[in-house]
């Protein structure tokens, strides 16, 4: 597996692992969309990407929460209570695409 399709892997399924859930609690088609391709991008500039003056654990963390940051702006005037949860999310994904890519990669 190439490093390319192994970073497009990682981000579908660090994807469908957060839209699952949305697509239970009736989350529209478009926020569910938004969520994997999040995701999906997330895992590609992780995989190919270093940011200065972070450890490898945190590159993931920092470019999932800033690719969320405009998500969360969005939700912040509708849906207060799921800032949160994004911005877990967002962390721990950005954890584990950066896991991935350290040890599988």
């Amino acid at each position: 597996m190439t490093h390319f399709s192994l970073s497009l892997a990682t981000g579908a399924v660090a994807g469908a692992l957060v839209v699952i859930p949305m697509i239970f609690q009736k989350f529209s088609a478009r926020s569910c969309i938004a969520a994997l391709l999040v995701y999906l991008f997330s895992a590609i500039i992780i995989f190919y990407g270093d940011l200065p003056y972070l450890p490898w654990w945190a590159d993931g963390m920092g470019v999932t929460v800033m690719l969320t940051l405009p998500t969360l702006f969005t939700a912040s005037g509708k849906e207060q209570k799921s800032i949160p949860l994004m911005l877990f999310n967002a962390l721990l994904f950005g954890f584990l695409i950066s896991l991935a890519e350290r040890y599988l990669g």
